[in-house]
């Protein structure tokens, strides 16, 4: 996550679309599972309801599911031992060795009754030297490999973990090689629960210093499970939590394939931001996702 997806969409910028918003219509998934809030008009084009309890399906190659239970690599584009915005975490699977030559056994992921657990953990001070350092271990998802679109509907239902050093998050990079744009579903901190950061970098109406908000008194992220979503058009792109609108973004200049990601960040450089874990932090993390939705229209 760039170091600028911390930083606030000017008033001037988010123009009348500060205040609160009416709720968008709901709507019901075929088959059975947790209702939606999908706008009219769209069609699901991606989508895990994560009712297949296999997890080999989360690797470094996004290989080997299936109708149902899509393929997720389990890391970003870039290489595991890369840390940006001085996060304290590697994003690891089963398979993945570090700097030794065989499997470490590390699983950040577990799926039960439908919901995937992306856990972040402490690791054992043993490994620590074959993980660059890190002292933390946990999971990212993306669709870099699977699935991208342009413009669309996208929606998560999750329960976020508290306590210090917790950074989880839902969002969109773009299948092209570079950054910007990146649109930010949803962030949340585990040490300010009754908050969530959303926003849009595109690197041109939106520069990398004004890129998102911090909604307070909202939503409690750690209370239980909410719906998180954003609806991107060529024109606007529009935040909502449980239905409930809380952002419009206006003109902006993201017009390309994009691919979804959601994983658990553990601290940051920016204590105001994502303090570091201290001893007052419950092990593990957990970041529990009931389903991820994407939706195009017709």
């Amino acid at each position: 996550m760039p170091a600028s997806r911390r930083s606030f969409l000017s008033r001037a910028a988010l123009g009348a679309g500060m205040g609160l918003l009416p709720a968008l219509g709901r709507a019901a998934r075929a088959g059975a599972g947790a209702e939606g809030f999908v706008p009219p008009g769209y069609r699901l084009s991606f989508s895990d309801e994560f009712d297949a309890t296999d997890t080999t399906r989360i690797n470094e190659t996004a290989s080997g599911g299936r109708p149902g239970a899509p393929a997720w690599r389990s890391r970003y584009r870039h290489e595991r031992h890369t840390i940006i915005n001085s996060e304290k975490q590697v994003y690891a699977d089963v398979a993945y060795a570090g700097s030794g030559g065989q499997a470490l056994g590390l699983q950040p992921f577990a799926i039960s009754g439908g919901v995937l657990t992306i856990s972040a953990e402490r690791l054992d001070e043993r490994l620590v030297p074959l993980l660059g350092g890190q002292r933390y271990v946990s999971g990212c998802i993306t669709t870099e490999l699977t699935h991208w679109q342009r413009y669309g509907y996208f929606e998560m239902r999750a329960h976020m973990p508290a306590g210090r050093g917790f950074w989880p998050a839902f969002w969109l990079l773009p299948k092209r090689v570079a950054w910007p744009p990146e649109i930010d579903i949803v962030e949340a901190s585990g040490a300010r629960p009754r908050g969530v950061h959303v926003g849009v970098i595109d690197g041109v109406t939106r520069p990398k210093d004004a890129g998102g908000r911090w909604l307070d008194g909202v939503v409690d992220t750690t209370d239980g499970f909410h719906t998180y979503a954003a609806e991107w058009t060529a024109e606007d792109v529009i935040f909502s939590i449980d239905g409930r609108v809380h952002l419009r973004v206006g003109s902006h200049q993201m017009h390309e394939p994009m691919y979804l990601l959601a994983n658990l960040a553990v601290g940051s450089h920016d204590p105001n931001w994502i303090p570091d874990p201290d001893a007052s932090t419950p092990w593990p993390g957990r970041y529990e996702i009931d389903y991820i939705r994407a939706y195009t229209r017709g």
